[in-house]
């Protein structure tokens, strides 16, 4: 991807500028932001629900920086993170029966103090990353695109979508990876009217995921050992030592249904099923199949929004279950030129229970709108290795507190926002079978301090929005994240962009 391709898309999507409504750009960003907006928003996974989105067509390009510092994390996430960021998006009716929308982003940054993982997309592809004892700061470029259309007949609208991300991360220091990632999702959809109120959607989307590693050392002094990670601390044995490159084969589909009001005012129900496979290969081992992951993810929502002119009520309850597992080839390895499969097993399991209820009270008075959102959230997480025996078993419960307030004047909008989250490790135990005093041990003891620890969180944010002209506005806009754990550790993220809104 070049800056070239990227730079086009930006200027094609500030093309849209002329054709943008009538509407107070002011206004159409009111809108954009409102809680009420983005209270539903797992409808629009569904390309063929997007003319319900918004009332008003909207585009957005931004430049951004964003610094993070995280005292505690998973080790093989690192503990911060420095990137800028270029995004541009939009979302424009072209008439009552056409819909385009679309985005793109490019990320350029480092992420601090990686280890024991050498391989990219660590939520994607756990546990089996390409990992050693050394580890260090890991230079990334990033992008993305994403574009659709639905198209309105009388009682039924389709829809179609297409998104695409790469991503390239490398180190110029042994240990010296060099990944490269690609991801590409598509979707269809379908919605139909019923009565005068209602309506009903389904869609579906298909992906594919590659990625390949390539590990380098150059120094004269020797190189650590390389380990191919089979699940919490557990590597594989027989392909420990020297090889160095693997590849990454993955594939998804998944389903969808809705059913819900034309206007966001009423009752939402939305379910959806997704599975996601890959095979981690070793291809400096005559393409040798290593392991493989199978996860099958369930999740649905429930909501209701009352609107008028004066106050918006909502209550929403949602909750997603997850079931990952992971197989791992044994093989004959007599022979010193291959090696033969005789058999396979699951051994790695990972399941995520979560359900979370939340409610909103909302006055849109676009002169001076304010709202108050509290929500509950409970989440197990089970993640467990069968031989040897090694298991963490985490239940949290999240409280969280949402205040937002806006205010429109002549030719300024500003908007406010703060949250407050807690949460508490309500039960978690970490069992293992043996112990060992070495630094695998070690990173085991530091990610279960992290995801058992309770926290606290304070979110702050503020955007100024000046309209330079009806059709175009500027803003600026900041976030900062602040967490505070049990384990006297503390987080912290601060992002600020700037931008014009058309």
């Amino acid at each position: 991807m070049s800056f070239r391709s990227l730079f086009l898309f930006f200027v094609f999507s500030s093309g849209i500028l002329h054709a943008q409504d009538s509407t107070s750009v002011l206004v159409r960003i009111h809108e954009n932001i409102s809680p009420a907006s983005n209270f539903s928003n797992t409808l629009f996974v569904n390309p063929a629900n997007l003319p319900f989105a918004r009332t008003y067509s909207l585009s957005e390009l931004s430049a951004g920086y964003t610094t993070k510092s995280e005292q505690t994390n998973l080790q093989q996430l690192g503990n911060g993170i420095n990137q800028f960021l270029i995004n541009a998006q939009s979302y424009y009716k072209i008439d009552s029966g056409n819909t385009v929308f679309g985005n793109a982003y490019y990320k350029n940054g480092k992420r601090k103090n990686v280890h024991w993982n050498e391989s990219s997309d660590y939520n994607v592809i756990y546990p089996y990353v390409t990992a050693d004892s050394i580890g260090g700061d890991i230079s990334f470029e990033e992008y993305a695109f994403k574009g659709g259309y639905s198209k309105s007949f009388s009682k039924t609208r389709i829809g179609i979508a297409a998104a695409y991300r790469a991503l390239l991360e490398y180190r110029d220091i042994d240990p010296r990876p060099k990944n490269t990632v690609s991801d590409l999702n598509v979707q269809a959809g379908i919605s139909q009217n019923i009565g005068n109120h209602y309506a009903v959607g389904t869609s579906v989307n298909l992906q594919k995921y590659t990625q390949s590693n390539a590990l380098k050392f150059f120094s004269e002094l020797g190189a650590p050992a390389v380990y191919h990670m089979t699940g919490l601390g557990v590597y594989n044995n027989l392909l420990t030592g020297n090889k160095l490159s693997s590849f990454y084969d993955g594939r998804g589909y998944g389903a969808n249904l809705q059913l819900f009001p034309k206007d966001q005012n009423g009752f939402v129900l939305s379910v959806g099923y997704n599975h996601f496979d890959y095979e981690k290969i070793m291809t400096e081992f005559q393409n040798l199949v290593a392991s493989t992951i199978s996860e099958k993810r369930f999740e649905g929502e429930v909501s209701y929004l009352k609107k008028s002119e004066t106050q918006v009520y909502g209550a929403k309850i949602q909750g997603y279950y997850t079931d990952r597992t992971g197989t791992e080839n044994i093989f004959d390895n007599k022979s010193t030129t291959s090696y033969i499969k005789i058999s396979e097993a699951d051994r790695y399991t990972n399941q995520i229970a979560f359900v979370g209820i939340s409610g909103l009270y909302y006055i849109p008075n676009p002169e001076f709108s304010w709202s108050v959102s509290p929500g509950f959230n409970l989440k197990n997480r089970v993640e467990k290795y069968i031989d040897p025996l090694r298991k963490m078993d985490i239940t949290q419960a999240i409280g969280r507190l949402d205040l937002s307030a806006s205010k429109l004047l002549s030719k300024s909008l500003i908007s406010l926002f703060a949250g407050f989250e807690y949460s508490v490790a309500l039960d978690s135990e970490m069992k293992l079978s043996e112990r060992k005093d070495n630094s695998i041990f070690d990173m085991l003891d530091y990610n279960y301090s992290y995801l058992s620890s309770d926290y606290a969180k304070a979110s702050l944010a503020a955007r100024w929005d000046y309209k330079y002209d009806t059709d175009l506005n500027f803003f600026i806009k900041s976030d900062l994240d602040y967490y505070q754990y049990s384990n006297t550790k503390n987080n912290t993220c601060f992002q600020m962009s700037v931008g014009l809104t058309f």
